[in-house]
């Protein structure tokens, strides 16, 4: 059986704990690389992540647009009624839910051997620990935003 083999036997055996591993080896392996190297391998992933956001949410935001224009147009044509004081009151009542769960939602976690409560957190004390790489992300996100 050859070194593969037996990664990928222990990936589907251990689930998550493998993939953790992993990636905490990764990671300082990546803080020992010189500056240099930590931007680019946060750049590249940026870029990319910045560019997917850019068209996807070009789409998004005109599919909504364009529906929105839609239903009012229709609205004041008098194919549809549009119950106002009913929308208002569920979409209050769903952004309530929404804000519950966020609260709710906090899991503890461990990140470079301190304990954080969100995901926020967990981000921010990454880009404590990962200066340049999340600096790398962050330039790479906005080029990648900036590109056509």
């Amino acid at each position: 059986m050859s070194d593969h083999e037996d990664v990928q036997e222990l990936s589907t055996e251990s689930g998550e704990a493998v993939v953790a591993e992993d990636a905490n080896s990764a990671l300082a392996s990546l803080s020992r690389q010189s500056p240099g190297v930590q931007m680019a391998v946060g750049t590249v992933p940026g870029m990319v992540t910045g560019y997917v956001f850019k068209r996807v949410s070009s789409t998004a935001a005109a599919a909504l647009g364009g529906s929105l224009v839609v239903i009012q147009l229709a609205s004041r044509a008098g194919y549809i009624k549009i119950d106002w004081p009913r929308l208002k009151r569920d979409t209050q009542r769903q952004w309530e839910r929404v804000q519950e769960r966020a609260v709710t939602m906090a899991v503890q976690t461990e990140v470079g051997g301190r304990s954080v409560h969100t995901w926020a957190d967990a981000a921010k004390e990454f880009a404590k620990d990962n200066v340049y790489v999340s600096g790398g992300f962050v330039g790479g996100f906005l080029l990648g935003l900036a590109s056509g």
